[in-house]
């Protein structure tokens, strides 16, 4: 309701600044021009610095080049060059102003171009004094850097756009200050839209297949925008995502970072020697062993830190694949040599085993014999002689 009402006050305050310029140029042709959009007045109705009339059929009969510049004639909007601090006179504020006619951001937010019709008027009427000179000056730089924010959004620079927002915002105080309450009003409906629009266009950056420091970033981002625009509901949902997923991917970054440096840590201690089977066993001999648990643990922390990555999107994704591959690559190593070693200490043992169980296998079998001879009675032999 409190947004309905300030939207409604504005626009009373778009009809006063209407009437109030139709008053200052005695002209009620002028006035219905503005208020319809028209894009220019007549240079050749300037006479000592006042308005006389202002033709309607005359001012839509103007070339582009006159109106628009070469800016519209390719159908694209490009950013005016207007130099702000440059016009002095009222001739040279008008040239300044029909410089930015036909511009895509006074005709996508027309309450900016009401602003600028009304100046064309505000600077032909009546004398040009210095409270007009710097009240057309604060006018200028109003209209030429937001328009500057809105060739940035144009452009896909959102950040750009939004610190060019914010600083037109900045030029609505000057503004006032310098006796524009009106125009500031009017532009301050406009600008808030505009922060609106940028809000809507970070968060759907923030849904785009991105990083997720710059998702967190385009959230904030969007934050700031509906902030700025009056958006107060839209400014906390965007601000609760941002913050539930900066914390987790705070949390997932400690856990990165941990099997990181667990990986570096067994590599940096292995070194070279790792490398290869044979090193590795003619360097730790028996360490191989432990050496083989640590490489397990070694190569799981490298695996866990390549797939929070890739959950988060990072750009240090291949950084940390080559870590976890090296990881790999000495556990295979180690593996290797921890097999060669025992099979070395299988080896060795071998011989004396057989020769040991050789021997207990002639022990036994004599043994056995032994028994058997024990339990065997002599027959007794009979002896026969000859006889002759």
């Amino acid at each position: 309701m409190n947004d309905m009402n300030g939207v409604l006050l504005r626009l009373a305050v778009v009809v006063g600044l209407v009437v109030s310029a139709a008053g200052a140029a005695t002209v009620p042709a002028a006035a219905e021009s503005a208020t319809t959009g028209v894009s220019d007045t007549d240079e050749s109705a300037l006479d000592t610095g006042r308005v006389s009339a202002i033709d309607p059929e005359r001012v839509a009969a103007e070339p582009d080049a006159e109106r628009g510049g070469s800016a519209a004639l390719d159908g694209r909007s490009v950013t005016a060059q207007v130099d702000v601090e440059g016009p002095q006179t009222s001739d040279e504020f008008l040239a300044a102003f029909r410089e930015l006619s036909g511009q895509g951001s006074l005709e996508t937010y027309s309450e900016f171009e009401v602003i600028r019709t009304q100046a064309v008027v505000s600077v032909q009427a009546g004398d040009f004094e210095d409270a007009d000179r710097q009240r057309m000056r604060a006018v200028l730089r109003t209209l030429v850097r937001f328009d500057e924010a809105y060739q940035a959004a144009e452009e896909g620079d959102l950040s750009g756009s939004l610190q060019s927002a914010e600083t037109t915002r900045e030029s609505l105080s000057e503004l006032e200050s310098a006796g524009g309450t009106q125009y500031s009003s009017l532009a301050g409906v406009a600008l808030d839209r505009f922060f609106r629009s940028l809000g809507d266009r970070f968060e759907e950056r923030s849904r785009e297949d991105i990083s997720t420091p710059a998702r967190i970033d385009a959230l904030e981002r969007a934050g700031e925008a509906y902030r700025a625009g009056g958006s107060s509901d839209r400014f906390a949902e965007v601000s609760v995502r941002a913050e539930q997923l900066a914390s987790a991917y705070e949390r997932d970054r400690e856990e990165m970072n941990e099997s990181i440096a667990a990986a570096q840590a067994f590599l940096g201690q292995c070194g070279d020697t790792c490398a290869g089977a044979v090193s590795a066993v003619t360097t730790h001999s028996t360490g191989v062993f432990g050496l083989y648990s640590d490489a397990r643990a070694a190569s799981a922390a490298g695996s866990e830190a390549v797939r929070i990555a890739e959950t988060h999107n990072l750009e240090r994704t291949e950084e940390l694949q080559s870590l976890a591959d090296e990881s790999s690559s000495t556990l295979l190593s180690l593996a290797i040599g921890s097999a060669l070693l025992l099979l070395a200490y299988a080896a060795l043992l071998a011989v004396p085993t057989m020769l040991i169980a050789g021997r207990i296998s002639l022990w036994a079998k004599d043994r056995r014999a032994a028994s058997v001879g024990s339990i065997l009675t002599p027959m007794p032999t009979e002896v026969r002689a000859d006889v002759e």
